[in-house]
């Protein structure tokens, strides 16, 4: 617990006390800003925290790795929780994942809030970027590659011009080819649309994104990327962040109608209830979300 009130003070920038009082005016509509065209504000956010690489590597090859996120400190508790977490998960994923972690420990919240995380949110998920998915995957000896793909799997191509999603993994371990890191197709993002199987097979121009432990490698949700298998000793911790915009979260949360009341009902309502697709699926006993439905859900998807 020490250790996770160290990480918990070192966190710059962080809001104590009640959020800001609503402002009393009603609010004016604006326009559409569009994709990198950054307000005054967040051109001095990136100014300020010297991001302004990240910023264009992400609008030109659809990736960027952030450095000096967090202390070797914080990292290496952060290494230890995703571990101790992985053995609470039950099943063939004990050990090797751990979800719905934010609210299990306190440094998930230091994680989210750290300013270069919240501000690469912002740009490529706009403001009010609702967080997806927050889960902890352990890689050992022998793990197999992870298959190119698009992350917004559940979007139908071509993708629109503002992107949908952003992914960060944090580094636990050092990010090398051998070690199972990342792996990218840069500029790839700018295709809007998802490999075919020739690319998937071939991966042309795949690169590995290698750095230091402590680094988030950060992509966009157009630009393909998977990983390489592990062939060294050890395990590759690494935490999967991901954003989404706000924008098709539904008006009204059903989430109050269970199985229960479901019981005996019209297929069709489980379909627009979202519970026979994967998103929302994932529970710490099982340690991911329901991958049964996980092609069904990119296949409708593409209707």
């Amino acid at each position: 617990m020490a250790q996770t009130a160290t990480a918990r003070l070192e966190r710059p920038g962080a809001r104590t006390g009640p959020p800001p009082a609503r402002a009393s005016a009603p609010e004016r509509l604006t326009e559409t800003r569009q994709p990198f065209d950054l307000s005054d504000r967040m051109t001095a956010e990136v100014a300020r925290l010297d991001m302004a690489q990240n910023v264009h590597d992400m609008q030109e090859q659809g990736y960027t790795i952030l450095r000096d996120v967090a202390s070797s400190e914080f990292t290496r508790h952060l290494r230890k929780t995703c571990l101790r977490l992985a053995e609470e998960t039950d099943g063939k994923a004990k050990g090797r994942s751990a979800a719905l972690l934010l609210g299990r420990d306190p440094i998930f919240e230091d994680v989210v809030l750290r300013p270069k995380i919240q501000t690469l949110a912002e740009i490529m998920c706009g403001k009010g970027a609702l967080l997806s998915q927050l889960i902890a995957s352990i890689r050992p000896l022998g793990a197999p590659k992870l298959p190119l793909h698009a992350d917004q799997n559940w979007l139908p191509a071509p993708f629109p011009v503002h992107n949908q999603l952003l992914t960060l993994c944090w580094a636990c371990d050092e990010f090398t080819e051998a070690g199972g890191c990342t792996k990218v197709i840069p500029g790839t993002h700018r295709l809007r649309r998802h490999p075919n199987d020739e690319e998937v097979a071939n991966e042309p121009g795949a690169m590995p994104t290698e750095c230091p432990a402590g680094s988030v490698v950060a992509w966009d949700g157009s630009v393909w990327h998977g990983n390489y298998p592990r062939a060294i000793p050890g395990k590759r911790v690494v935490l999967h962040i991901t954003f989404s915009r706000l924008a098709l979260r539904p008006v009204e949360d059903y989430g109050h109608l269970d199985d229960e009341w479901l019981e005996g009902k019209p297929y069709p309502l489980r379909v627009m209830l979202g519970r026979e697709d994967f998103l929302g699926s994932t529970t710490i006993n099982r340690g991911h979300a329901d991958y049964t439905h996980l092609v069904r859900t990119f296949n409708w998807a593409k209707t």
